[in-house]
């Protein structure tokens, strides 16, 4: 089976985790295995490539053009039972064996122009025959042959394939997806307009710089996704990529992949929200992730425009997708940092309710994140492993629907709105029998070492001693009205309040 030149057009992935999983055989070998597969494979001595049809797709008609095929599936019988064949044939026969290959049925004609060789077919798939087809090329020359060498061969090989549905040159499970880039961009917009309005009608006091980050990454998304709605639908009208749509698109996805990552690990180090610096940590992590992310996605980007059955395909995807989740981890450092920085805060009196809000907003921020990387990477696999061909646009409505609604909810816990860190909480002060308010201080700096405010009464201890030095005699007149109002201050007690 070496030294064989050729194609297979198989439905499902039965060729592609072979020559995922077994690089070193040529899947031309499987033409017997009952795959559902059509074998291609090239007879340069008698200008033919020959059909090897294998499976349940063994009665795919195909044809010299499209306009040749049938619009109806056609079932063949053979009217009319063929003579036998006379003495002398039947001996011609044994010594030369008989060729009774069909032509577009058993064998596709080449052409053939000096060494070139070309030619060209159509098929026409019916309701019974639906499914998703690979098509793979394979050179067997450049696998290790039965001797142990290798006799590689070059082969110059240009292929045009025009795949079109009824209706839109996308695939079954890609044709509503569209659609759903469109509306989703539309909610992504309302969304914005929501925010913007928001903080232009927030005091400015309440709007940090996170603030206008996160404006920056909605509006980033929104366009995006619309963007990539637009080449999705030049795709399934004309069946190719407009390439300005499609430039815009990468450019915008990004920035807005960098942008995300950017902003969640800053909101998760509390950055401007209570504190105007980043750690050493934070720093490090940030410098690391956000490089990393943006390789990742520029790779991802190219390896989705790629062809999946190139041998470094699966390695080169299945590499970055696990630096792509490690990137999603590392974003946990940050916000698992801030939780237990507030919640040792939340030991201190003087801060309590300031961190003690800090502190749920944080775990709830997390549990979002969780949430969204779950959602948008792990969510994200099983379904496409999972759903069935025509259904592929299920996995793109659940991700983006999910980054949808983390984008709404991260934007309604940090809305610059009025914060509320001075609540009064009830400090046990209750030996004396008084209710007693201890204010939540925050950050400011004039506070912030003070762990307590106690109240004291001081009074004035001379009030028993008789005579004009500890109090006034109520028996004297010579005084008049100016010692009795000095009297008075004298013996009014007065409240001091002692750090």
């Amino acid at each position: 089976m070496y030294g064989m030149i050729g194609f297979t057009l198989s439905r499902g992935n039965f060729i592609a985790e072979g020559v995922r999983s077994n690089p070193h055989v040529c899947q031309l070998q499987n033409s017997d295995q009952g795959v559902d597969a059509l074998f291609f494979i090239f007879d340069f001595a008698k200008e033919r490539l020959n059909i090897i049809r294998s499976g349940e797709i063994g009665d795919l008609r195909i044809c010299y053009s499209l306009m040749d095929c049938p619009v109806l599936p056609t079932v063949e019988t053979n009217a009319t039972t063929k003579n036998p064949d006379g003495f002398i044939k039947r001996i011609w026969n044994k010594i030369v064996s008989p060729d009774n290959a069909v032509a577009m049925q058993d064998y596709i004609p080449l052409t053939v122009n000096g060494t070139k060789y070309g030619t060209n077919f159509s098929i026409r798939f019916f309701d019974d025959q639906k499914g998703e087809y690979q098509f793979f090329y394979h050179n067997c020359f450049n696998y290790k042959s039965t001797n142990g060498y290798n006799d590689l061969v070059a082969v110059d090989l240009t292929v045009s394939i025009v795949e079109m549905n009824r209706y839109s040159y996308l695939s079954a499970g890609d044709i509503i997806k569209p659609q759903i880039y469109f509306y989703l961009a539309f909610l992504f917009a309302i969304a914005s307009i929501t925010w913007m309005h928001n903080l232009c009608r927030s005091d400015s006091m309440m709007v940090f710089k996170i603030h206008y980050l996160m404006t920056a990454l909605v509006f980033l998304k929104t366009i995006s996704i619309f963007f990539h709605g637009m080449n999705f639908y030049y795709l399934a009208v004309y069946g190719r990529h407009r390439a300005i749509w499609a430039i815009i698109y990468y450019i915008t996805h990004l920035l807005k992949g960098a942008l995300l990552f950017g902003t969640i690990i800053l909101i998760g180090s509390g950055y401007t929200l209570f504190k105007n610096f980043l750690s050493d940590r934070d720093r490090r992590i940030f410098i690391i992730i956000l490089p990393l992310q943006i390789i990742d996605n520029i790779i991802m980007a190219i390896i989705e425009e790629s062809e999946f059955g190139d041998k470094r395909y699966f390695f080169w995807a299945e590499l970055f997708m696990f630096i792509d989740l490690v990137c999603c981890i590392a974003l946990m450092l940050p916000i698992i940092g801030s939780i237990r920085h507030l919640e040792e805060g939340a030991q201190t009196d003087g801060k309590a309710a300031f961190n003690l809000q800090k502190l749920v907003l944080f775990k709830h921020f997390y549990v979002l994140v969780i949430c969204y990387i779950y959602t948008t990477r792990f969510a994200k696999f099983l379904l496409d492993q999972t759903l069935p061909f025509n259904y592929g646009w299920l996995s793109v409505g659940v991700v983006e629907t999910a980054t949808l609604i983390f984008y709404i909810l991260v934007g309604w816990k940090f809305r610059p709105v009025k914060q509320n860190p001075y609540l009064k909480l009830d400090q046990d002060s209750r030996d004396d029998g008084d209710e007693e308010d201890a204010v939540a201080l925050t950050s400011n700096g004039l506070y912030e070492n003070v762990s307590r405010v106690q109240r004291i009464q001081i009074s004035n201890e001379t009030d028993d001693i008789p005579g004009l030095i500890g109090g006034f005699d109520s028996n004297s007149d010579d005084d008049g009205d100016d010692q009795n109002e000095r009297a008075t201050l004298i013996k009014s007690g007065r409240e001091v309040s002692i750090l």
